[in-house]
């Protein structure tokens, strides 16, 4: 193959790789795809760079003592790494394409024999690895604060946060006017290029992001340099370049230099981007060399070429020194306990550090978490932020909840689903608990799976419109997604500033019920500084931070799953409080398998006495106990091999208890059914009454079909009472 030919190729691949990397990025939303479901998913292998990433593997393993789902995939990288050498710096990494593209742009700083100059080896080359060898250091002692230089976090922090929101602002001012033209023709262009770059590039709505303008401009500043300096970046700070240098001291693959026919023209340097001295009369230095292939494509004479097993003298091993190797053996030492001589994992934990679904407790959230922005720029409400100072210093730029932004959809577990590292465990809608009603999801045992909770809401009384200005509002009580609700209302006479007696509904919040979701504080009439908030008490991922007694004592949902060295998420998060055991009873209240088309019953039908029934469905006892129920059976259920259901039946003491169950907590979206004495039904789960009996019937995922099997079961439950 003729040398020109290798930096072409060269190109074609790193512009593919950029091009994947954006596509990946860009995809990481929800986007309209053909043929998709009701249920919230991504389609996209949108972690596929950090699962290809070897320092987020290392770290990873080093931090937590186990591999997450996907990172050995970083084998692809790291094992042709030690034949090859950095090839992956060069061909592949993205972070290295876009160094490489503007080190190239015309600089007067890099002109001649300054460019020569700059491009020779130089000693601060070596700082990447001591801050490999920190960050290494630092994650044994539990820590993945190295995942503030990692290639990939850098690049979806600033373009998931920052650009792209820049891009998303710009663009809409742009066809904004167009769209608004009295010009046919300007306003069918201006609507057809906005629904071609809704389709492929932009966000259903702006996001904005706290921080997103100091993202933005610490990137922008270290591609600036590069103008200077070229690729300052993969040179001297990469911490993933570093451990792909020094993987590369086995590589087979070798620079080979004929001294006989160079002429010293000093061409090669000219083009060389890892500084790894390819002129003649010098070592190579093989830890340094990005496989980028200009030299060898420029070279005029043919000097220098590539080899396999080529016996020559070089420099194989990073020239890192002693003490350069002990300041960052020191660093990553010092660097741990720095960071936390702070409040962050203390008892004083900022009340406002809301952290996604599915994150673990917080000592081994940092300990996963590599600040990637990949939970923040999947978000479709822009919950999620970075935080700056709320985590303390090592938790700079760690998600965050911010409710006034945006709140947490109930069946939405995105951010679960796209974390690379675990730091947020991959959970289930079913195992989020939210969607089905707090405190009514049981696993195969028996035992009450409680809902992820992130926090709790509270009420500022002397801000909320009904207690402090005499003023109807239940607008956080409308908005609650729970159910039951976590809000509820209650009447009240007031006296307004005329003299006058009025009747209000004033807002309450049951903590058994709330899960932080933080839909009211959204929601708020009162923006700037709403009358509702939610904070971080009662966040199920830590035991320590419980308000209810009953609660105290349970584990983090997650922690325990994710304290096994396993490389696959676990099933569900650990229970909060198990279920008593169940007796089991031969009962007629439950179809067989078949006797409902397409409905099998899944597991053993399960009774429990009144008394029990506090620990089975938590907080929400006590209107069944005060309405009389005498046992509750519950029967598990799949339609079709795929929709999976759960069947109640509370038998109560007279059908009066029946009838004051199913009046309670009705909302606006329910719609009357004909089953039994009275039904209602929602798009997930049946309600009705039959004599004494109470039957709920409820479903964990949001199907097109859902509501007609859902009916279809029902009637089969009906018939068997």
């Amino acid at each position: 193959m003729p040398h020109p030919r290798l930096p072409m190729l060269r190109r074609i691949s790193q512009i593919f790789f950029l091009l994947l990397f954006l596509a990946l990025l860009i995809f990481t939303s929800l986007r309209p795809v053909p043929g998709a479901t009701s249920d919230i998913h991504l389609r996209a292998p949108v972690r596929l760079f950090f699962e290809l990433d070897p320092l987020v593997s290392l770290v990873n393993a080093l931090a937590s003592h186990a591999l997450y789902r996907g990172l050995l995939w970083s084998l692809l990288i790291l094992v042709p790494t030690l034949f090859l050498g950095r090839f992956f710096c060069g061909w592949i990494c993205p972070m290295g394409t876009l160094q490489h593209f503007v080190g190239n742009m015309p600089s007067e700083s890099k002109r001649g024999k300054q460019r020569i100059d700059s491009n020779r080896y130089k000693r601060w080359q070596t700082g990447k690895y001591v801050v490999l060898i920190a960050g290494l250091v630092a994650a044994l002692f539990g820590s993945a604060a190295i995942g503030w230089l990692d290639p990939f976090s850098l690049l979806v922090r600033s373009f998931g946060l920052s650009l792209l929101p820049a891009f998303n602002a710009a663009a809409r001012a742009v066809l904004l006017p167009l769209e608004h033209s009295h010009i046919a023709f300007v306003k069918n262009t201006g609507e057809l290029l906005h629904s071609i770059l809704l389709f492929f590039v932009l966000d259903f709505r702006q996001p904005h992001f706290s921080q997103g303008l100091i993202l933005g401009v610490l990137f922008i500043a270290i591609l600036a340099v590069s103008l200077r300096i070229t690729r300052l970046w993969c040179r001297g700070l990469c911490p993933l370049g570093a451990l792909l240098g020094v993987a590369s001291r086995w590589s087979v693959l070798g620079l080979h230099k004929d001294a006989a026919s160079c002429d010293k023209c000093n061409r090669c340097l000219l083009s060389c981007q890892g500084g790894d001295d390819p002129i003649g009369g010098v070592p190579w230095r093989k830890s340094e060399c990005l496989m980028c292939m200009n030299c060898v494509g420029s070279c005029p004479h043919s000097s220098l070429q590539f080899r396999f097993f080529r016996k020559e003298k070089e420099v194989a091993t990073p020239d890192l020194g002693r003490r350069r190797t002990v300041t960052g053996l020191a660093a990553g030492v010092a660097i741990v306990p720095l960071m936390r001589a702070n409040t962050g994992l203390g008892k004083s934990r900022h009340e406002r550090l809301i952290r996604p679904p599915g994150s673990l407790d917080e000592e081994d959230f940092l300990s996963r978490c590599i600040r990637c922005g990949e939970c923040m720029k999947v978000c479709p409400n822009t919950a999620i932020h970075p935080t700056l100072e709320q985590a303390g210093l090592e938790g700079l730029w760690t998600p965050t909840l911010i409710p006034r932004i945006g709140y947490c959809e109930p069946s939405c577990v995105l951010c679960s689903e796209v974390c690379p590292t675990g730091a947020i465990w991959q959970i289930t809608p079913k195992e989020k608990g939210w969607v089905v009603g707090v405190g009514t999801t049981k696993d195969a045992s028996g035992a009450t799976n409680q809902p992820v909770r992130l926090g709790t809401a509270f009420y500022d009384r002397g801000r909320c419109l009904p207690w402090a200005m005499a003023t109807d509002c239940i607008v956080c009580e409308e908005w609650c997604p729970v159910s039951p609700k976590a809000i509820y209302v209650q009447e009240a006479q007031v006296v307004d500033s005329a003299g006058n007696t009025k009747t209000l509904k004033q807002p309450r919040v049951d903590p058994s019920r709330c899960v932080g979701c933080g839909a009211c504080e959204y929601a708020c009439p009162l923006q700037e500084h709403p009358a509702v908030y939610v904070t971080s008490i009662g966040e199920s991922r830590s035991p320590a931070s419980q308000i209810l007694l009953n609660r105290a004592v349970a584990a983090a949902p997650v922690a325990a799953a994710a304290s096994q060295p396993v490389s696959e998420p676990a099933a569900g998060p650990t229970p909060e409080a198990k279920a008593p055991e169940a007796k089991k009873v031969a009962t007629d209240s439950f179809p067989a398998s078949g006797a409902v088309p397409g409905w099998e019953k899944t597991a053993a039908t399960r009774t429990f006495a009144a008394k029990d029934l506090y620990e089975y469905i938590d907080g929400d006892a006590e209107q069944y106990i005060s309405a009389g129920v005498v046992t509750t059976s519950t029967a598990d259920y799949k339609f079709q091999g795929q929709l999976e259901a759960t069947v109640d039946v509370y038998t109560m003491g007279d059908a009066k208890g029946a009838r004051k169950i199913l009046e309670t907590g009705q909302s606006s979206d329910a719609k009357t059914v004909q089953l039994g004495d009275a039904g209602i039904a929602y798009a997930q789960s049946v309600i009705f009454r039959k004599g004494p009996y109470l039957v709920r019937i409820v479903a964990y995922e949001s199907t097109p079909g859902a509501p007609q099997a859902l009916l279809a079961l029902a009637h089969g439950v009906e018939a068997k009472l």
